[in-house]
């Protein structure tokens, strides 16, 4: 793919959320020795941590309140391109994991990757969030939803599939960007549309599990880490794969702009929030 192809290719990214993560996927590559990483924010630790131990990080801190996954069976709703279910499955031991995504390229990256690495009790393939039409009532230990429910049209579905699904006592986690302001009825009815942006408050949020009979145990706003793990951005291009002249110049460009944008929303208009709880 030549450099114009993949410029007409990044600016394609704005206008819906399909562009936007399959040039995510190939574009976040570019910064970890040319493997694929998680899809999404960081979260500081250390100066030192490369973007995917950032992001690795954030899948730690949002998994601490759930008291343990070994032997678990877990579902991964909004898995992306499966990096963070493959992270959790080696790292935290559960009996089997399953992993969906609405994105087909997402999920054939996923199967892709599964196969490339060898990879066990691990399974992924397309389904939607506000129907979970593969899984039967009261079959999953743990749900884990991971920056996605911003793009659910229809959350509070999403909850009472969370509720149907769980085994009774089961815990769920989601760890979502909130609103902060009031949205523009243009915005959202055209270019909010078009990328299925549907952000919630606080508010909204605790209402609507307490009408899905979902039990919250723990709310923590992390947004501050978040902007914080953006910081370290410098460290990341500096290790990034190198092409031509213009190609450096133009990769550089797109991670600055999408980075201090996310930075200026979750410091203006949003807040990065985990809420878990139990069934």
């Amino acid at each position: 793919m030549n450099l114009i192809t993949r410029v007409i290719t990044m600016i394609r990214s704005g206008l819906s959320t399909d562009h936007y993560y399959n040039v995510m996927n190939h574009a976040l590559k570019r910064v970890n020795n040319d493997d694929y990483t998680m899809l999404h924010y960081p979260l500081y630790i250390n100066e030192s941590d490369t973007f995917l131990q950032a992001q690795e990080n954030l899948t730690d801190h949002c998994i601490s309140g759930i008291n343990s996954l070994e032997n678990k069976t877990i579902l991964e709703i909004g898995c992306g391109n499966g990096v963070q279910t493959k992270y959790i499955l080696n790292k935290y031991k559960p009996k089997s994991m399953t992993g969906i995504d609405l994105n087909k390229e997402n999920i054939r990256i996923a199967n892709q990757e599964k196969d490339r690495r060898g990879m066990k009790n691990v399974h992924f393939f397309v389904d939607d969030a506000q129907q979970l039409s593969k899984f039967k009532e009261n079959s999953i230990d743990v749900i884990i939803n991971i920056e996605s429910a911003f793009h659910y049209p229809d959350k509070p579905l999403f909850l009472k599939q969370l509720f149907r699904v769980l085994k009774p006592g089961g815990h769920f986690l989601i760890a979502d960007i909130l609103t902060t302001y009031k949205k523009k009825k243009w915005l959202k009815k055209n270019w909010k549309k078009k990328m299925v942006y549907h952000h919630w408050d606080q508010k909204k949020y605790e209402k609507e599990l307490a009408n899905a009979k979902l039990k919250t145990t723990r709310f923590e706003d992390i947004t501050p880490g978040v902007i914080h793990g953006f910081g370290n951005y410098r460290i990341w291009l500096k290790d990034m794969k190198k092409g031509g002249f213009f190609e450096n110049r133009f990769y550089k460009l797109f991670y600055i702009i999408n980075i201090r944008l996310n930075i200026f929303l979750l410091r203006t208009k949003r807040q990065y929030c985990i809420f878990s709880g139990i069934k």
